[in-house]
């Protein structure tokens, strides 16, 4: 993962979900704000009103004078901002208050106020490859088949705040239904893979907070890793799974793994963004030619 040299920022934006963590991010916004004000730093706070809110104000924000934009929620909010970005190599923060928060446990982000503030007001920040799944961006997967269909369920039925609790409904309204999804993955070598039931394109290996996928996934290597699933039972999904939570997910006959730049997608199925909803396959799933600036801290032995 490639870093830059620190440069200090004067004026940061914070877009804020005042429902992230539970409501708790009404609270940590403004010690945020607080915190880098004390080292002197200007810092504005920005309140979303809805679905959508983050993204515009990160485009309304784009003639503005800011030295980065800071997201103040989960990795939802923290995609839609990047999707809002006219550049999106402008440095980008994040005070993680979300459900799973991937981002910030893949690279060990820290999560209390006064910890950001030093890390934003440091300057270092990590060039993270950005992942294109039609147009839109993602900084962690795109899943289309399963979990895609657990994606769409949750925003169908979701009301108010957002807690792994409520994921549970979901995932058990698919394993109970069980569709089933056709899928096939192509490559821009000209292999095809058919016959799978699921497709998992990841930048990074920590998935949903709970679960490890297979080993080899780098967030810094600025690959797509496509994770190609053709079980066809619930038992084995679910030892699959299992597998996952203990950290032994390994490629075999079932689970097909290749490290890309670019797959296209067919075949109908619900697809996910960054755990939010993200219309239907086919979808061609690439990387942008330039990388997110991340505000991270900087490595052991730094300056």
């Amino acid at each position: 993962m490639n870093g830059s040299p620190p440069t200090p920022p004067r004026r940061l934006l914070l877009i804020a979900n005042p429902i992230a963590g539970g409501g708790r991010s009404r609270q940590l916004a403004p010690a945020l704000a607080a915190a880098l004000q004390a080292r002197g730093l200007a810092a504005q706070v920005h309140w979303t009103t809805g679905a959508g809110d983050a993204g515009a104000r990160a485009a309304a924000a784009g003639p503005e004078p800011w030295d980065g934009l800071v997201a103040v929620g989960g990795d939802g909010t923290l995609n839609e901002v990047l999707n809002g970005m006219p550049d999106p190599t402008r440095p980008l923060g994040v005070l993680p208050v979300g459900t799973a928060n991937v981002l910030a446990l893949e690279l060990g982000l820290p999560r209390a106020p006064a910890a950001v503030a030093a890390m934003l007001a440091h300057g270092h920040t990590r060039a993270l490859a950005i992942g294109t799944a039609g147009d839109r961006r993602f900084l962690l997967f795109c899943g289309t088949g399963l979990d895609g269909a657990v994606v769409h369920r949750l925003a169908a039925v979701r009301t108010g705040t957002l807690g792994k609790r409520k994921w549970l409904g979901p995932i058990l309204h698919v394993v109970r239904r069980w569709p089933r999804f056709a899928l096939a993955a192509t490559f821009p070598d000209g292999t095809r893979l058919d016959g799978l039931h699921s497709v998992l394109v990841t930048r990074v290996r920590n998935y949903g907070g709970v679960v490890r996928l297979v080993p080899g996934i780098d967030a810094g290597d600025g690959l797509l890793h496509v994770l190609c699933f053709r079980q066809r039972s619930r038992r084995a999904w679910l030892w699959l799974g299992a597998r996952a939570f203990v950290g032994r997910l390994r490629p075999g006959p079932d689970l097909l793994v290749h490290a890309t730049t670019a797959v296209r997608i067919d075949g109908e199925a619900p697809v996910q963004i960054d755990g939010d909803a993200g219309g239907h396959s086919p979808i061609d799933i690439g990387l942008l030619p330039v990388r997110a600036r991340l505000f991270a801290p900087p490595p052991r032995g730094g300056h």
